[in-house]
């Protein structure tokens, strides 16, 4: 017998009920589009140099550069970067475009997503029709509160645009299916086309890749690997025992540099507390699906308890057990109720990667776009099943949960249509996390326009000082402080160096990073009237530190260049960030070829062009470094010794 059931014929018009649902979908987005860039947006977006200089003059020699662009990944997520590159075009930079962007990505998610529910429906529970209900399951989906951040949130269309590739993967998949129940060897074309398009979506992010991981599940519970031909059906569980295995032997050959402490060099806890973690957030995460209540979900969790031991008041005795008890009793359960365990099997698939030993912060709410499928569909699956007594009051129960979620979610939307409110709300909502305290501060920080006698500027420099008494805090807050009373005048700038200078130690997180970084960009660029003394201490303070990113060391060489004028403590910065830099990045090497040209040291410039000519560098890079080339092959003695004089008098910027 097939398992694919066939589609039963309906009076209901699905194609109008999906319009009216994309337009709910829409109406409760709306109000958050008009929200700014956040957090990670201005790294990989606002910042990034490539995406800057992007314009419809330089696309043509700029794209390949902007399209390997991203900070996120070492796969750099060319897909992604690609949708972002014509956000850059056709919007500039005015967030309103890049976020209806990313709404239409979510749009296109909720057809997806009803297509899906309504054929794995029909495996689940064969002889009804299910359009209505899949329908009704892809709105409550895509008006999750939850959903609201992976929309809103511009960078993290990466993960919307994954969960596209995995959405069509799987639809592509259940056509094979059918063509091999039906007898049909051209089945097999839909099968790796799908799993094409998924290793395609890798592009957008790795995430696309736990498609081969839900396409188990649902053998395993759903298609239960029948076929027409038992030929087909040994090749589909050889395949998928072989695949398992794989990724079984991958996981553990990769552990124990996983494990080191190298790894988890930007964390201030290791694996093994990563992953004693992650049951209680993956109930967390049940929550948040099934019971959704906007006032819990905050956007910032990096005050998150991480557990020590399994006897931490976080740890994960009590979580543990209840998801071992729940995967256990899904997989006894997939025969007879297949649809329940497909769903809870999928939700936990989808947290593969994110809730393994990598070096992530413990908690994000995007993690779930996709998995919280699962949830759903196990729970539609459920109450497709409800007893005709029970049925009468099903409709309006699943209506006001319906209601209640989507109101939420429009309440969190209109939050996140206003930056001020977002930042104060997240501030509330959570007092301990640093990164909630740093936002308002820097809100107040831009209020008050850097005049002492704005009431801003009082309230900036209390915010900042409660930041930097935050457990798990970082150099941001004293950095802001040292650039808020510089520019301010007054004279409590001194104990913000003190803050400062205390804080230049490792190891060197990935915030204090970006706090050193931007404290030496906004005096290389001469916009903040910076004392150059303890700026000069802290950037000898940062030679020291064996933690330190080779982006700071590069700083910190900059500053003792065209700052300090002390060339050789220049070059000394330059060669730890090369020390620290991959085989394949240039951007150290490259600012230690301008200093030897600076300096007319033509054996050394010429061996280290010949170093960057091995590398992958874009086109404008490459052009630069021939400039410098030829530099060195006309220098002479005397041109470095006026250029050397210069230095330390007039940034090069």
């Amino acid at each position: 017998m097939s398992a694919t059931a066939p589609h039963t014929a309906t009076s209901s018009s699905p194609a109008a009920l999906l319009a009216i649902a994309l337009l709910v979908v829409a109406a409760v987005f709306a109000p958050g589009v008009r929200g700014g860039f956040l957090f990670d947006d201005f790294p990989n977006l606002v910042d990034n140099p490539a995406l800057r200089a992007l314009s419809w003059a330089t696309l043509g020699a700029q794209w390949h550069e902007v399209l390997f662009s991203s900070q996120a990944s070492d796969f750099a997520r060319p897909l992604a970067m690609a949708s972002f590159m014509l956000d850059r075009l056709l919007f500039d930079w005015h967030p309103l475009g890049w976020k209806l962007h990313s709404l239409l990505w979510h749009l296109l998610n909720t057809v997806l997503v009803a297509l899906l529910a309504r054929r794995w429906l029909a495996l689940a529970l064969p002889g009804r029709d299910h359009a209505t209900a899949a329908v009704l399951l892809a709105l409550a989906w895509a008006t999750l509160p939850l959903q609201v951040s992976s929309v809103l949130y511009v960078v993290q269309r990466m993960e919307l645009m994954a969960a596209t590739a995995v959405l069509l993967g799987l639809l592509a998949y259940h056509r094979g299916r059918e063509g091999l129940n039906a007898g049909d060897a051209r089945g097999w074309a839909w099968l790796v086309g799908a799993g094409g398009i998924a290793l395609a979506g890798v592009g957008a992010k790795e995430s696309a890749a736990l498609f081969f991981a839900y396409v188990l599940v649902a053998e395993a519970t759903l298609y239960r690997f029948d076929t027409a031909n038992p030929r087909d059906a040994r090749w589909l569980r050889g395949m998928a025992i072989a695949g398992a295995l794989g990724a079984l032997a991958l996981a553990i050959g990769l552990a124990p540099a996983y494990f080191s402490s190298e790894a988890y060099a930007v964390r201030d806890y290791g694996a093994a507390e990563r992953l004693l973690s992650q049951p209680g957030a993956l109930w967390h995460y049940v929550g948040w699906v099934l019971l959704p209540r906007e006032s819990t979900m905050v956007f910032y969790y990096d005050d998150w308890p991480v557990a020590q031991t399994l006897a931490h008041p976080m740890g994960a005795v009590l979580p543990l057990l209840a998801g071992l008890v729940a995967a256990s009793a899904a997989l006894a359960l997939r025969r007879s109720q297949p649809g329940l365990a497909a769903g809870v099997l999928f939700f936990l698939a989808g947290h593969l990667i994110t809730s393994s030993y990598l070096p992530l912060e413990p908690v994000f709410e995007h993690r779930n776009y996709l998995p919280a499928f699962g949830l759903l569909f196990a729970a539609a699956a459920l109450l497709r099943q409800t007893p005709p007594a029970a049925a009468r009051a099903l409709p309006w129960a699943l209506g006001a949960w319906l209601l209640l979620s989507a109101g939420q979610a429009l309440l969190r939307a209109g939050h996140w249509g206003s930056p001020v409110r977002l930042a104060e709300l997240h501030a509330e909502r959570a007092p301990g996390s640093p990164r909630a305290c740093y936002d308002r501060a820097l809100l107040y920080t831009v209020a008050s326009g850097f005049d002492p006698t704005h009431p801003a500027f009082v309230a900036a420099d209390r915010e900042l000082a409660r930041c930097a008494a935050l457990p798990r805090g970082s150099l941001l807050p004293a950095q802001a402080g040292v650039i808020l009373h510089s520019r301010g005048g007054t004279g409590q700038v001194g104990l913000w160096w003190q803050k400062l200078e205390a804080g230049v130690r490792d190891p060197m997180f990935p915030a204090s990073a970006t706090a050193l970084t931007t404290l030496a960009r906004c005096r290389l660029e001469q916009r903040c009237p910076i004392d150059d003394a303890p700026l000069q201490r802290v950037a000898e303070r940062t030679a020291a530190l064996r933690s330190a990113p080779s982006e700071v060391h590069r700083a910190m060489g900059d500053l003792h260049w065209r700052v300090f004028g002390d060339l050789d403590a220049a070059e000394a910065a330059y060669r730890r960030g090369i020390n620290n830099e991959g085989q394949t990045e240039y951007a150290s090497r490259f600012a230690l070829l301008a200093l030897l040209t600076e300096q007319c040291r033509v054996h050394e410039a010429t061996e280290l062009i010949s170093t960057l000519a091995e590398l992958d560098m874009p086109e404008g890079e490459r052009q630069s470094v021939r400039m410098l080339e030829d530099e060195a092959r006309h220098c002479t003695p005397h041109s470095a010794e006026h250029r050397n004089q210069g230095a330390s008098v007039v940034p090069r910027l």
